[in-house]
């Protein structure tokens, strides 16, 4: 039901597009189309990774358990993946096949590096050393979960103990998981489920949003959108005597929660119709909101969202931007891959909430907070303005430019590079307010939409221990997945973004148009494949390299669906080190290689015919 709102805040909500209240609540004609999508999905998944262990590092002990299927934009899917090792949950095994419209896979995430290989899975540290070492983590405990054991894979990989801990860090709430070497005791890594943020105004004018109730009793409990309502710190939502809430002051906790189911709403309608995601989860449900905690500050802990005011007392921290932001902390964490890792991936887990908080500014279109790519700039949180700008973020004091530092850098301060890479891809260099980059190139955005369909759907790629470099190959791979190779247009401006923000090209990312210029002269060889079957070049036992760039160039009749693999021989078997998996039978790769035996896979996914292969070696 829809609200008015005296004096500030929130926006009209829609009615469920198949569903009202009293009525029997029947399926849109594309749930049948969904459901087979997703079901293809689903078997294309499980045939490509019992066919590809070696390109996820899969061991004789590993067992590959599916964990979700995510759908994207377009028509594509994504299916999540998380593995155990002799029974053990694996930290950091997840990984994610894509797969588009017509059921084929496109590609790939994993964020394993090396094939878990363990001497030993008994521990030598016991698990009450692990907790007390866990609960140090936090100057303020309230608790811990006893230690799970779980092959931490970051790297070198390693037995260890997860313990989650609960208590307080800088005066927000903390449910820290730390990861304790099973062996030695040395505590490896921590992530925060909790991910606190600061925020902004509450000047959005005379508004309508969901509400429930009826007569005189009223609740601000969105029924249109499942989970969304708002109230003060017992967790309880606001009620009234009437449908018209809050009186437009920045002190009235009320006109807050205005604000709030403002943003909320406009959130969620945004990600239903730009992004084709359904509800903050991605379940169909969202996050309850609070309002007057007692801090300069705003976060989301897994379970609820929570806003404090500015260091006046005279707003509440609950504008578009920074209600927006806190929610795209739970897109993170619902999307594959969750949110634990470093800093880097920290910060990345930051400038997400940041990007979501563009894109709801741009599609509530609301004169009154225009859309910007500032963040807090309402607030004026301290007297000081924005807290994070998306299109220079050095001029706050961030860094605009990725580097190796970027993992040991403060996670808000970490946001720089990748704010700035979404803005660059959404508005360019040159636009007002034109933005630098760090290799003086100039790129031309593509629009807050399509950027955001890219971003989102490279979030869909998403494994544990998000970096930079991951984004990247994730969100070109997810270019291919929306738009694929007839044009190269969108996937060039994705990766020249990428490249003025300093973050370098990725073994194995996908390519477009032959590669973007990839050449291959040396050594040219034919044969004939045959659907379903692989064929090796230059034979089984393949050729020898120097270390150095291997790169591999293969083209097929028209209408035939070829892949290029190349594999190493790791003294025991092939395995797959490099792939290039598009939809037609002109594949492409590029290689950094070491010293060893390698050979070329063509694999005919679908339809036979004869092929070429050229290729270089070092």
């Amino acid at each position: 039901m829809a609200t008015t709102v005296a004096g500030a805040l929130a926006l009209a909500a829609q009615a469920p597009s198949y569903t009202q209240a009293g009525t029997e609540r029947t399926a849109p004609p594309a749930v049948a189309k969904d459901a087979q999508g997703r079901s293809d999905a689903m078997s294309a998944a499980k045939e490509y990774v019992a066919e590809h262990g070696s390109m996820f590092k899969k061991s004789k002990d590993d067992t590959f358990v599916r964990t979700g299927v995510h759908q994207g934009s377009a028509g594509t899917w994504y299916v999540a993946y998380e593995r155990t090792y002799q029974g053990i949950p694996v930290a950091g095994g997840d990984f994610v096949v894509a797969v588009n419209k017509d059921g084929k896979v496109t590609g790939r995430t994993s964020g394993q590096e090396k094939t878990i290989d363990l001497a030993s899975v008994q521990p030598t540290v016991s698990k009450s050393a692990a907790r007390s070492d866990a609960r140090a983590e936090l100057k303020k405990d309230e608790g811990a979960t006893a230690p799970q054991l779980v092959v931490y894979a970051e790297g070198t990989p390693r037995l260890a103990y997860e313990t989650v801990v609960t208590g307080e860090k800088s005066g927000i709430p903390s449910k820290l998981h730390v990861y304790t070497d099973a062996k030695t005791g040395e505590t490896l890594s921590s992530w925060d489920e909790v991910v606190a943020g600061t925020g902004s105004g509450y000047y959005n004018g005379s508004v309508s949003f969901g509400t429930s109730g009826s007569g005189t009793s009223w609740s601000m409990t969105d029924t249109s959108r499942s989970g969304q309502k708002c109230g003060g710190q017992n967790g309880a939502a606001y009620t009234g005597a009437d449908d018209v809430w809050g009186n437009g002051t920045g002190t009235s906790l009320e006109t807050g929660c205005v604000d709030a189911m403002y943003a909320m709403n406009k959130e969620w309608d945004m990600l239903a119709s730009w992004l084709g995601r359904s509800g903050i989860k991605g379940n169909g449900t969202g996050y309850p909101a609070r309002v007057g905690l007692n801090d300069v500050n705003a976060y989301w802990d897994g379970s609820i969202t929570n806003f404090g005011h500015s260091s006046d007392n005279a707003r509440q921290l609950t504008a578009i931007d920074i209600v927006a932001h806190e929610n795209g902390h739970g897109i993170f964490y619902t999307t594959p891959g969750g949110s634990s890792g470093d800093n880097e991936t920290g910060g990345m887990n930051e400038a997400t909430g940041d990007i979501f908080g563009a894109l709801t500014e741009a599609y509530a279109a609301n004169p009154n907070d225009p859309a910007d790519y500032l963040v807090g700039e309402e607030a004026n949180l301290t007297g000081s303005g924005p807290i994070r700008n998306m299109y220079n973020p050095s001029a706050l004091g961030d860094p605009n430019c990725w580097s190796t530092s970027i993992k040991n850098t403060e996670v808000h301060a970490a946001a720089g590079p990748l704010n700035h890479w979404f803005y660059l891809l959404a508005k360019g260099s040159s636009s007002s307010p034109a933005s630098p980059t760090c290799n003086g190139s100039t790129v031309t955005g593509l629009g807050i939409q399509t950027a955001g369909r890219i971003f989102y759907n490279g979030m869909l790629l998403k494994t544990s221990s998000w970096t930079h470099g991951a984004a990247r190959k994730a969100t070109l791979q997810a270019t291919i997945n929306l738009y694929g190779t007839s044009s190269c247009t969108t996937f060039n401006t994705v990766k020249a973004a990428w490249d003025a923000i300093s973050v370098p090209a990725q073994s194995g990312e996908a390519t477009c148009g032959g590669g973007g210029g990839t050449s291959c002269t040396e050594v040219t060889t034919t044969g004939s494949a045959m659907s379903g079957y692989s064929t090796y070049k230059p034979s089984s036992s393949g050729f020898s390299a120097a270390a150095g760039t291997i790169k591999g160039c293969l083209s097929g009749p028209t209408g035939v669906d070829l892949d290029l693999y190349l594999q190493r021989w790791n003294g025991a078997s092939w395995v797959d080190v490099a792939a290039s998996e598009g939809t037609t039978s002109t594949e492409t790769i590029t290689y950094s290689a070491t010293a060893g035996s390698y050979r070329w896979d063509v694999y005919a996914y679908s339809g036979s015919g004869s092929f070429t292969l050229k290729y270089d070696v070092p």
